[in-house]
Formats: C-alpha cells, sequence, structure tokens
C-alpha cells in the first residue's frame, strides 16, 4: 500500500516551537496529524475535531458541545489546537501529508516501523558527536511505547506531552513525559501524576505575538506558581524558553503562553483549556522571545 507522504522524522530545524531553546542537541519531531482528522483518532483525550464541525454544521451551540465533551471527559483542545487547526500545519499540502503519514502508521504498522526506524538510524549517524532527541507526538499522542517499542532501543533521547495519564510512569526511560492539564483533567489523572512524580504542562493566557516588526512583539509574563484544583502548588517553568521537557527540574508545571489566531485563542479562554492569569500579570509583557531572555 503507497501513500504519498514526506519523510516520517523531520529535523526540529523545520519547526517554530521546536527550534528554539535546542541548545547542543540534534532534534527531530514526527508530525501524525491531530485528532481524527485523518479518519483516525490520534488524540484519545480530546473531543474528535470531526464530531465537533458536524455538530455545527447540525446547529449545536458552543455551550451544547462543552457539555458533550464534559460527559465525556474529553478536552475541548482539538479546536484551537496550535499544531493543526491554527498553525503552519494548516497551511498548504500539509494537512494531507499528516493524514497520510497517520494513515500509513495505523493501516501498515510493519511497513511504518520499518522505515521509522531507518530513519531515526540515520538521523543518528548524521549527528555525529551529538545528542538526539525526538519528540514522536508533535501533534498527536500515540502510545509509542506500546506500538512501536524498538525505537527507544536507539541512542535517542525522547520526550513528548500527554493528555493520558495511564501512560505516567509506564513508558521506557529514555522517554519523558510531561502530563497536560485540561479542562478535562480528572480526579484520577491528578491521582496517577502525583503518584508518578510527573510534571505537568498548564496554558496560560498570557501575550504571545513573535512575528512582524520587533517593536510588536509581545511575549507576557509567566506566574511564579500555579495551584491545581486539590490545592497542590505547582513552582512554574517557562516553558516557551525550550521545548526540550527532559531538561526540566522535577515535578513542575511548565507554564506555556496561549498561541493561535483570535478566535482559537478566544475559544481557548472560553472552554476552559487556558487558565486566566492574574490580572496584575495580564498586561504584562516583554518584547524578547523567552529562548533569548536572560
Amino acid at each position: 500500500m503507497g501513500y504519498h507522504v514526506a519523510r516520517i522524522v523531520q529535523d526540529g530545524e523545520g519547526n517554530a516551537k521546536i527550534r528554539h531553546g535546542m541548545q547542543d542537541y540534534k532534534v527531530c519531531t514526527v508530525s501524525l496529524l491531530a485528532s481524527d482528522a485523518s479518519g483516525y483518532n490520534m488524540c484519545p483525550k480530546a473531543y474528535p475535531i470531526t464530531r465537533f464541525r458536524e455538530l455545527r454544521n447540525a446547529g449545536w451551540t458552543l455551550e451544547a458541545i462543552r457539555e458533550d465533551a464534559q460527559s465525556k471527559d474529553l478536552a475541548l483542545c482539538s479546536v484551537p489546537c496550535v499544531t493543526s487547526q491554527s498553525g503552519q500545519g494548516a497551511i498548504g499540502d500539509v494537512p494531507e501529508i499528516r493524514a497520510n503519514l497517520t494513515r500509513w502508521y495505523v493501516k501498515n504498522r510493519d511497513e511504518f516501523r520499518a522505515h521509522l526506524l531507518d530513519e531515526l538510524r540515520g538521523y543518528v549517524r548524521r549527528a555525529g558527536d551529538s545528542i538526539v532527541a525526538c519528540r514522536p507526538n508533535l501533534d498527536s499522542d500515540a502510545p509509542w511505547e506500546r506500538t512501536i517499542p524498538e525505537m527507544f532501543d536507539l541512542p535517542i533521547q525522547y520526550w513528548d506531552y500527554t493528555k493520558v495519564s495511564k501512560r505516567l510512569g509506564k513508558v521506557p526511560s529514555n522517554y519523558h513525559l510531561t502530563y497536560s492539564v485540561s479542562e478535562a483533567t480528572t480526579a484520577e489523572d491528578w491521582q496517577r501524576v502525583y503518584d508518578t512524580g510527573s510534571s505537568i504542562s498548564v496554558v496560560f493566557d498570557s501575550a504571545w505575538q513573535p512575528s512582524g516588526k520587533r517593536e510588536y512583539h509581545r511575549f507576557g509574563r509567566m506566574p511564579t506558581w500555579y495551584t491545581d484544583p486539590n490545592g497542590y502548588r505547582w513552582r512554574v517553568v517557562d516553558g516557551d524558553r525550550t521545548d526540550l521537557r527532559f531538561l526540566d527540574p522535577s515535578n513542575v508545571c511548565v507554564g506555556l503562553r496561549l498561541k493561535g489566531r483570535k478566535w482559537e485563542r478566544w475559544f481557548a479562554r472560553w472552554s476552559g483549556f487556558a487558565v486566566r492569569l492574574p490580572r496584575a500579570l495580564r498586561g504584562v509583557f516583554g518584547n524578547i522571545h523567552p529562548a533569548n531572555a536572560a
């Protein structure tokens, strides 16, 4: 079975989220299509984007859809998803290429596995003395530790974010997972986070404007602490300085600024996916990218 796809393994230099703060690592990514836009659901804790669109076309209100998502303990992150709905992943042929890559992964796993491992080995060879790091779920939440466990035998440091708390504490030692908090995080999810000593990531409604003239660049402040629904206080680190989560201290909250276009940002705030900042921080920002800040 043939598919028109790009290479499975992409160089991190080509991705705006990844290339900042790469330091001395040789970084690569894998981009399966988020949610169920490919016909296969690659984000099991996210509300399917196709269902959202179908219900909206059928006249459902946003409030009714939110209630439907809440009844299923699913996050509405697929709607404002910056990597596939409002970022570079939504431009040109990229969505179809990622869709074909995802169908290949699902429908012909053995062939996909062989190509993936071959490309990763090649990446390691070309890296020379550099340490190779790979984020295989740039857009998705696939359980690579179960589907292609052989990839973790390679001399590569892997990392990802996940909303599937059942994955925490059950991955190889060279696979670092950060739990992604959302409006669908349950008491059971929080308990797994605590039990496994995992770090968390939280999207804050903080200014993010990296394009245009330099004088228009805006990068909002991060709070120092985040208190979760159970009253536990987490020290916040700036997740936009670098995406290499395996370099973070243990048991921290990775603060990420809300990204995307105006409507997606509004939706993320309205749905509860993005956490509102205290009034004292909301209007405080600088014009230096966090990756370049002192």
